[in-house]
């Protein structure tokens, strides 16, 4: 006769828990702004504000290029521009002269479209002394180089006395508040992030601290080369 052997059961009270799912991954920090600012015009460095390291402020001057010679020209187009405003004046007079002596019948017909086309050239000669006027406005404006953003000077890229043409670099300028991360997903992770998700960032030279951080872009596509999906996350404050 066999006899029913029981296997030992232990029952236990259901527990719930709360699983965290986590996905890690490697990224580097970015600046979120970061220019390199170039000249405007041509010109002699003759005064340097700021150096490598230091903070500036948005439309805070760091360099200026020869702003006493742009104001000498400035000045200098600013008399060419009365002197043809005063020739200007001087030409409507005759030329109002003139017409009145034509319906008079004193003046021939000839003299009266003298006098016309040297009125159009005064006229002229005042835009083109207001134009180059403006021009030189603008150049005394941008040999003031100012900071397009607030932030550090990363480099400087020239000296006091040296003469720099337009487009050449001068200084090199990062915004690190606030500061990014960017950092790549696997393909079967993509699906795991959205926009508005907040994620922990740790760095190294905090090696026991998490900054909190938001994620703002997520890239529309997966990298075909590689696989991963591109994410960029906005750090609160490190």
């Amino acid at each position: 006769q066999e006899v029913a052997t029981g296997v030992p059961v232990t029952i236990s009270p259901v527990v719930t828990m709360v699983l965290e799912e986590r996905i890690e991954s490697t990224g580097q920090l970015v600046a979120r702004d970061h220019a390199e600012i170039a000249a405007e015009v041509a010109g002699r460095v003759t005064e340097i504000l700021v150096e490598e390291g230091s903070a500036v402020r948005a439309g805070e001057a760091v360099l200026l290029i020869d702003p006493e010679r742009r104001n000498l020209e400035r000045d200098s187009a600013h008399a060419k521009l009365d002197e043809a405003r005063a020739q200007q004046k001087e030409q409507q007079r005759e030329y109002e002269r003139v017409l009145e002596l034509r319906q008079k019948g004193v003046a021939s017909q000839s003299r009266s479209e003298q006098a016309e086309t040297s009125l159009k050239l005064a006229h002229a000669r005042v835009a083109a002394a207001g134009a180059e006027l403006g021009v030189l406005d603008r150049a005394l404006r941008d040999a003031r180089v100012a900071a397009p953003f607030g932030g550090l000077v990363a480099r400087r890229l020239v000296s006091r006395g040296e003469y720099v043409t337009q487009g050449q670099k001068l200084f090199e300028l990062v915004a690190l508040d606030p500061i990014e991360v960017e950092f790549h997903l696997p393909e079967a992770d993509a699906a795991r992030v959205a926009l508005g998700m907040k994620i922990e960032v740790g760095v190294s030279p905090y090696p026991d601290e998490l900054f909190e951080a938001t994620v703002h872009v997520v890239s529309p596509t997966i990298d075909r080369r590689t696989r991963t999906l591109r994410v960029r996350a906005l750090i609160e404050q490190l």
